[in-house]
């Protein structure tokens, strides 16, 4: 008997020390996302992304860590890298849902919004209510200038979370960039309350003055950047 258990020991233990291995791994990964993260919030954007690309070196088969690091360097200022990353992550893992999200916003900011809403039909194909997918099939098909379609998908959300502001505001300017001014003032203002995000406010100054020809025509290239 105590030659079958030393036997046995023989077999597990180099199970247990890949285990551990893999725990101290992982606990690593951990503690450079926690540690960039708060590089991020005290304005150390450098030291932030070193971070988070030493995190997704090390864990190339983590989705949530490859996605991570993509939205960082969309952060700032590095689309194109960040779509290399996520393609790259996309290979070990096709059609992982955290990765299509992340590709589907990096490919909006690159202004490619074709791509971005099939990656957000994909999406909405196995979660038909996320509202994250909805919103952002919304904007991609207001880029693409389809804005019936566009405010169709922001009025799922507000069907689905009636307080979602994202929704609301990029229906507004959904309908602003459709032409109606007046109709876009008037949502608008109903958001435009103490407290409400700037982006909100300017977009409602940008309606109210565009209904009352008190300023040129706004300019929809920059409106389309503000939607969210």
């Amino acid at each position: 008997m105590p030659h079958t258990i030393s036997r046995l020991l023989l077999l597990f233990c180099p199970l247990l020390l890949a285990g551990c291995a893999s725990s101290a791994r992982r606990d690593e990964v951990a503690t450079r996302m926690r540690v960039a993260a708060v590089a991020e919030q005290a304005g150390q954007e450098d030291v932030a992304l070193s971070l988070y690309a030493a995190a997704a070196a090390q864990a190339p088969d983590r989705a949530e860590v490859q996605a991570r690091y993509a939205h960082a360097l969309l952060e700032y200022g590095q689309p194109d890298q960040a779509l290399h990353v996520l393609k790259e992550a996309s290979r070990r893992h096709p059609q992982d849902p955290v990765l299509l999200a992340a590709g589907a916003r990096v490919q909006l900011a690159l202004g490619q919004a074709e791509a971005a809403l099939a990656s957000y039909r994909q999406l909405l194909a196995r979660a038909p209510g996320d509202v994250l997918s909805l919103n952002g099939q919304g904007v991609a098909l207001d880029l693409l200038g389809r804005h019936v379609e566009a405010q169709q998908s922001y009025r799922t959300v507000q069907t689905i979370e009636p307080g979602n502001i994202a929704a609301a505001n990029n229906l507004a300017l959904s309908t602003l960039l459709a032409g109606d001014a007046n109709t876009a003032a008037a949502l608008f203002g109903r958001l435009d309350r103490p407290g409400a995000p700037e982006r909100v406010q300017q977009n409602h100054a940008i309606a109210r003055a565009a209904a009352g020809q008190e300023a040129a025509e706004p300019d929809l290239n920059a409106l389309a950047a503000a939607l969210r």
